[in-house]
Protein backbone atom coordinates (compact mmCIF):
# COMPACT_ATOMS: atom_id res chain seq x y z
CA UNK A 1 0.00 0.00 0.00
CA UNK A 2 1.03 3.98 -0.07
CA UNK A 3 4.40 3.36 -2.11
CA UNK A 4 6.32 6.82 -2.27
CA UNK A 5 6.21 7.97 -6.16
CA UNK A 6 8.94 10.18 -7.75
CA UNK A 7 8.94 13.91 -6.81
CA UNK A 8 5.37 14.76 -8.15
CA UNK A 9 4.59 17.60 -5.11
CA UNK A 10 3.61 20.81 -6.25
CA UNK A 11 4.66 22.98 -3.80
CA UNK A 12 8.28 23.50 -2.68
CA UNK A 13 9.40 21.56 0.60
CA UNK A 14 11.35 23.00 3.03
CA UNK A 15 13.79 21.00 5.23
CA UNK A 16 13.57 21.01 9.03
CA UNK A 17 13.48 18.79 11.60
CA UNK A 18 11.13 19.64 14.64
CA UNK A 19 9.25 17.53 17.13
CA UNK A 20 5.45 17.44 16.61
CA UNK A 21 2.51 15.36 17.92
CA UNK A 22 0.21 13.12 15.55
CA UNK A 23 -3.13 13.14 17.55
CA UNK A 24 -6.21 10.33 16.39
CA UNK A 25 -9.33 11.83 17.55
CA UNK A 26 -9.52 10.10 20.59
CA UNK A 27 -9.21 6.54 19.61
CA UNK A 28 -5.80 6.52 21.04
CA UNK A 29 -3.17 8.36 23.03
CA UNK A 30 -0.95 10.92 20.89
CA UNK A 31 2.26 9.87 19.79
CA UNK A 32 5.77 11.58 19.01
CA UNK A 33 7.12 12.42 15.41
CA UNK A 34 9.40 14.42 14.23
CA UNK A 35 8.51 16.78 10.75
CA UNK A 36 11.77 16.15 8.58
CA UNK A 37 10.28 18.48 5.67
CA UNK A 38 7.01 20.44 5.02
CA UNK A 39 5.70 22.48 2.53
CA UNK A 40 1.76 24.30 2.06
CA UNK A 41 0.28 21.37 1.31
CA UNK A 42 1.89 18.41 3.43
CA UNK A 43 4.88 17.12 5.16
CA UNK A 44 6.98 13.98 5.79
CA UNK A 45 7.34 12.41 9.15
CA UNK A 46 9.59 10.23 11.14
CA UNK A 47 6.57 8.23 13.18
CA UNK A 48 7.67 6.47 16.58
CA UNK A 49 4.76 3.98 15.91
CA UNK A 50 4.52 0.84 14.14
CA UNK A 51 3.26 2.17 10.67
CA UNK A 52 0.53 -0.43 10.00
CA UNK A 53 -1.01 0.90 13.25
CA UNK A 54 -0.94 4.48 11.91
CA UNK A 55 -4.81 5.36 11.07
CA UNK A 56 -5.19 7.15 7.83
CA UNK A 57 -5.67 9.97 8.64
CA UNK A 58 -5.00 12.27 11.94
CA UNK A 59 -4.14 15.78 13.77
CA UNK A 60 -0.17 16.63 13.41
CA UNK A 61 0.63 19.64 15.93
CA UNK A 62 4.19 20.75 15.85
CA UNK A 63 4.89 21.55 19.25
CA UNK A 64 8.20 23.41 18.68
CA UNK A 65 7.11 26.68 17.05
CA UNK A 66 3.37 26.08 18.32
CA UNK A 67 1.55 26.10 15.29
CA UNK A 68 -1.76 25.62 14.52
CA UNK A 69 -2.69 22.07 14.09
CA UNK A 70 -3.93 20.50 10.63
CA UNK A 71 -5.74 17.72 9.86
CA UNK A 72 -3.75 15.28 7.73
CA UNK A 73 -4.38 12.25 5.29
CA UNK A 74 -1.75 9.45 4.73
CA UNK A 75 -0.21 9.42 1.29
CA UNK A 76 2.31 6.95 1.39
CA UNK A 77 4.96 5.64 3.84
CA UNK A 78 8.09 3.76 3.37
CA UNK A 79 10.35 2.18 6.11
CA UNK A 80 11.15 5.03 8.00
CA UNK A 81 9.04 8.01 6.80
CA UNK A 82 5.23 8.78 5.86
CA UNK A 83 3.88 11.23 3.55
CA UNK A 84 0.77 13.24 4.44
CA UNK A 85 -1.10 16.01 2.96
CA UNK A 86 -2.68 18.59 4.81
CA UNK A 87 -6.58 18.12 4.50
CA UNK A 88 -7.14 21.37 6.89
CA UNK A 89 -6.57 23.21 10.09
CA UNK A 90 -8.54 22.91 13.36
CA UNK A 91 -10.94 25.70 14.23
Amino acid sequence: MLARSREDRKNLRRFTRRAATLSFAGQKPSVECVIWDISLSGARLAVELPLSELPHQFILTDTEIGSVPRHCELLWMDRRFVGVKFTGHLP
